[in-house]
């Protein structure tokens, strides 16, 4: 019985270990399923952010079909909702907006990693040529706030 009971409990685990993968943006940031000479990935730690007050930048760029533009949206959603930071009055810390009925541009403050940082996901979609989409995908890690972010990208 007790064999039965723990081979359960490891089913369970597994299965829903799967689950959260496929609902995760992280396979998309890794560039898993997106044929590698179509994506520009940067990443950079250390000294050069300390102007900005980050320890970590990543971002990856890619030119999408709708699919792909879809599935991402999907998946950038489901992991902002998932993993959005809640300030002390109980609200999240994003910006979103969109344009024809699709997400274009996100910067969301999500769960950070430790106490001391904050982390933010970034989303941007635009229309390229030949019916495709430029899809950029940010995360970025420190102790900068949402609002001197926007200041920054804005220069």
């Amino acid at each position: 019985m007790k064999r039965l009971i723990f081979l359960m409990l490891c089913i369970t685990t597994a299965m829903s270990i799967h689950a959260q993968k496929e609902l995760s943006i992280n396979d998309i940031l890794k560039g898993n399923g997106i044929d590698k000479s179509r994506v520009t990935e940067t990443i950079i730690r250390g000294e050069r952010l300390k102007p900005y007050h980050l320890t970590s930048f990543h971002s990856i760029k890619f030119n999408a079909t709708e699919k792909e533009r879809d599935d991402t949206e999907k998946q950038f959603y489901t992991y902002i909702t998932q993993n959005a930071a809640q300030g002390k009055d109980g609200k999240t810390n994003s910006e979103l907006e969109s344009r024809g009925g699709h997400l274009y541009y996100a910067i969301a403050e999500v769960k950070p990693l430790s106490p001391y940082d904050r982390r933010y996901i970034c989303y941007q979609c635009s229309p390229d040529a030949n019916n495709t989409f430029r899809l950029t995908l940010v995360t970025l890690e420190g102790r900068v706030s949402l609002q001197n972010l926007q200041k920054m990208f804005k220069k």
